[in-house]
């Protein structure tokens, strides 16, 4: 599984900056008209950059910062693992390298590309931008492709995921090159766990479709506190072209639904559970600051 890059890069006046969580980031475009290369993620399409050659640059207004994602590229015949040097400059200066180790994506392609050839998974390096209007430039040593962005003034509510106390089975899945896990819930086994209030939970879930399963289905999950039913919603899903259990072959997961559940003061038991004979598959997460109400063992 990736993880990013952890890098030290010295350019004046300019300091590596740690990644603040659940940042949101909005794209921007380079200067010029440099190659576009057109991939797609999930479903999802994304436009980079070419990075080897002349590279790509871009104007920054500080204090902000600077994202510089990177993604190698791979040949029908290349390993899957490559080292690149990625080079970055600012307003003109010296240019300094960071060498990166690329993966091969298991889920990201190219729109348009030849048979074999795949992109590279995410790296990234992020700067701090100081004060003032700044230029930057930035190319890599092999073939490759990249972008850049910058912070957004929207806020983000940072969310953490909870391990339930008891469920059906725990599942892997990879998603836009992430690896998190669900929890299966059958009405007969349901997810639960404890949590204290006040707070409210987010909940993801999504049907479990079998190989038999064709056609749009509908169904209704429910969310009990305390053993009163305090939240229930009812989907027509179809199974996801996007996603996919690597550990689960007969099992395919379908579209993924929310449910926001408010938990009031106290210490409460959560189920989280389908109707039926269905299978549901449960992500729980907490608004990261809540977390200090859950009592320490």
């Amino acid at each position: 599984m990736k993880k990013t890059a952890t890098v030290v890069l010295a350019l004046s006046a300019l300091a590596l900056a740690a990644p603040p969580d659940r940042t949101v980031w909005n794209t921007i475009k380079p200067l010029g008209s440099p190659k576009a290369v057109k991939l797609v993620l999930a479903g999802k399409p994304l436009t980079y950059y070419t990075l080897d050659g002349e590279g790509i640059g871009t104007r920054v207004k500080g204090p902000s910062r600077l994202r510089i994602s990177v993604r190698g590229h791979f040949g029908q015949g290349d390993a899957n693992s490559r080292e690149i040097t990625l080079n970055v400059a600012m307003d003109g200066g010296d240019a300094k390298g960071t060498k990166l180790k690329c993966l091969r994506s298991k889920t990201a392609s190219y729109a348009e590309g030849a048979e074999g050839e795949s992109p590279g998974g995410r790296e990234e390096l992020i700067l701090d931008v100081p004060q003032g209007e700044h230029i930057f430039s930035a190319k890599t040593d092999a073939r490759a492709s990249g972008a850049f962005a910058i912070p957004s003034t929207k806020k983000k509510i940072l969310r953490t995921e909870m391990t339930p106390t008891g469920f059906e089975k725990a599942v892997a899945e990879v998603f836009q090159e992430r690896e998190r896990t669900w929890y299966f819930a059958t009405q007969e086994k349901p997810v639960t766990l404890e949590v204290t209030g006040p707070t409210t939970l987010k909940l993801y879930t999504a049907l479990n479709f079998n190989s038999s399963m064709r056609t749009a289905t509908e169904w209704k999950l429910e969310a009990l506190l305390d053993g009163a039913v305090a939240a229930e919603k009812t989907w027509k899903s179809s199974r996801s072209q996007t996603r996919s259990y690597p550990d689960e072959k007969s099992v395919v997961p379908g579209q993924m639904e929310t449910i926001d559940l408010a938990i009031p003061e106290g210490r409460h038991k959560i189920e989280v559970r389908p109707r039926g004979t269905l299978s549901a598959a449960v992500r729980i997460l907490i608004p990261t600051g809540d977390l200090d109400k859950i009592p320490k063992k």
